[in-house]
């Protein structure tokens, strides 16, 4: 049987990137193919205005070549001419059978190869559609044995998608062969959502040929997905096969560049990239070109005032020239914040040394942030909702099933261990250590050679609404890890740190109040003699 090929004009859509998957906004001004194409007009809420569809700004292909349609002359009356007047033998001989098509970028191509239930190489991470409306159909196929038959018969579109995979940037043209009942379109995903071509509407038994086209504008790493949106479907539902995307080839696939350069395809010549450089000539007059091609503030200009700190006389950079200039870089500058002040090197307000806007900024000496007076203070300064957060302070108290033990204020809490979990570790674990300590007099020495890290908490208290900054110290060679509870739940269980220094290392933590019985855990576990097991000093919490 002859194989009568119909050749259809090609709609051809270019297509942004920034959509983040909603409705694209209707391609104004492209007349509808006969009924068939139809705009996406107030179905679906459009695409939020982000982009402008590409609605006309190239000419649709519909008419670039002559339709095989008769315009040769028939064998001097010997045969049909080829017209259109036998109807394609869709399915009942296998077109292109498994052949790979040349320069395809879409793996299983003809659904031909499937996994489970699912097609192989397809159902990628932005497939919303349910995976039973994703079906292998065995009759009927475009091409090979098996085509893929989408069901999504809501008015709310769904999306099926590739795999996710690497593309190179260009300008791809992409075709498929669509049968049954529904409304189908295409976009493509790479970090973000294309725009959507418009519906093409498919009410046919016979399988007819889409096009989609979208350009890469640069090279995509391990996240593009090819996405057919599907809505509408009845009866047969849609069915897709045959479905390829093939690159247009450019001058520059031929050009390599250096990698401080790119090629440009209108001269398939490389040029070197933003902020690169082949000379100086390359680069602003103020700027020098070094020797990794990259374009550097030359030794006798500057672009702040850093660049003058080593010419005392001149501690200024001039805007305008790019020179430095004498003057005062602080002149002029006003700090908002009293824990800021003017860096007379840099010209621009920083933390004061010693000053804080949280704990966090606390790194030194001083752990906690008074947050009447941004200063960093001690542990045992008011500031500090940890009572007793420097272990300073030890007493002897009688813990039942153990006996009397000296142990640190207001730590070692109590509970059931159930409904209101407690300290589980063992209070001979618990020794004062003085040998090191970060702050104060003492520390606390966790002895944990065990491998189970245990419970180790503070006595729980409420605490009033607002954010709280934290922080612990931590030395030896051993493990820890913490987290909080109260009438709020459980806080996040942090990993293990592993410790093994004998210098103090500083541990942050955030947590919000308005919280009863909030307490701080601590999970210690295999401590190691080496350096004097596990210490921990200096837990701090100020209001923000």
């Amino acid at each position: 049987m002859t194989l009568v090929r119909v050749c259809l004009a090609s709609l051809l859509l270019v297509v942004a990137c920034g959509d983040s998957d909603p409705e694209v906004t209707p391609d104004a001004g492209r007349t509808p193919d006969a009924g068939v194409v139809t705009p996406d007009a107030g179905s679906e809420t459009p695409d939020a205005g982000t982009e402008t569809p590409d609605a006309g700004t190239e000419t649709p292909d519909a008419g670039s070549e002559t339709p095989d349609a008769g315009s040769e002359t028939p064998d001097a009356g010997g045969g049909t001419a080829d017209a259109g007047s036998e109807t394609p033998d869709a399915g009942s001989e296998t077109p292109d059978a498994g052949e790979p098509p040349v320069g395809n970028v879409i793996d299983n191509w003809g659904f031909e190869a499937w996994s489970g239930e699912l097609p192989a190489m397809w159902y990628g991470s932005t497939s919303n559609i349910t995976s039973d409306g994703v079906r292998r159909a065995t009759t009927n196929a475009f091409e090979g044995k098996n085509a893929a038959q989408l069901i999504n018969a809501v008015t709310a579109h769904k999306r099926f998608s590739t795999l996710a995979k690497s593309m190179r940037a260009g300008r791809y043209s992409c075709t498929y062969q669509a049968r049954g009942n529904g409304d189908v379109r295409n976009a493509f995903f790479d970090d973000d959502y294309s725009s959507y071509s418009a519906y093409t509407t498919v009410n046919s038994k016979e399988w007819k040929a889409l096009s989609y086209n979208f350009n890469l504008a640069a090279d995509v790493f391990d996240t593009f997905e090819l996405i057919f949106s599907v809505r509408n479907t009845s009866g047969e539902h849609l069915f897709i096969d045959d479905v390829r995307c093939v690159r247009a080839d450019e001058s520059c696939d031929a050009v390599s560049c250096e990698v401080w350069e790119r090629c440009v395809n209108a001269t398939a010549t490389c040029e070197p990239l933003s902020g690169r450089c082949q000379d100086a000539t390359d680069c602003n007059e103020w700027q020098s070109c070094d020797a990794t091609h990259t374009c550097v503030v030359a030794d006798d200009r500057c672009t702040r005032h850093a660049d003058c700190a080593g010419t005392p006389a001149t501690p200024v950079c001039e805007q305008a020239t790019h020179l430095c200039v004498a003057g005062d870089p602080c002149a002029g500058v006003t700090c908002s914040h009293a824990a800021t002040s003017c860096n007379p090197t840099t010209g621009v307000c920083e933390l004061a040394e010693g000053a804080c806007f949280t704990t966090y900024d606390c790194v030194g000496a001083l752990p906690a942030c008074d947050p009447a007076t941004r200063r960093c203070v001690a542990a045992a300064h008011p500031a500090n909702i940890i009572r007793n957060g420097g272990f300073e302070s030890w007493n002897t108290y009688s813990i039942p099933y153990y006996g009397n033990h000296y142990l640190p204020d207001y730590w070692y809490g109590m509970d059931n261990g159930i409904s209101d979990p407690g300290t589980e570790i063992k209070p001979s674990r618990l020794v004062p250590y003085s040998t090191a300590v970060h702050g104060g007099s003492l520390a606390l020495q966790f002895v944990v050679p065990i491998q189970v890290a245990e419970r180790f908490s503070l006595e729980k208290f409420n605490v009033p609404s607002g954010s709280y900054s934290c922080s612990y110290r931590v030395r030896g060679h051993g493990s820890i890890r913490h987290r909080s509870y109260s009438s709020g739940g459980w806080s996040v269980q942090t990993d293990f740190l592993a410790v093994d220094s004998d210098a103090w290392q500083p541990v942050f933590f955030r947590f919000t109040g308005n919280v009863r019985d909030w307490r701080l855990f601590l999970y210690p576990s295999r401590s190691e003699a080496d350096r004097d097991h596990l210490q921990v000093d200096d837990v701090v919490c100020t209001k923000d």
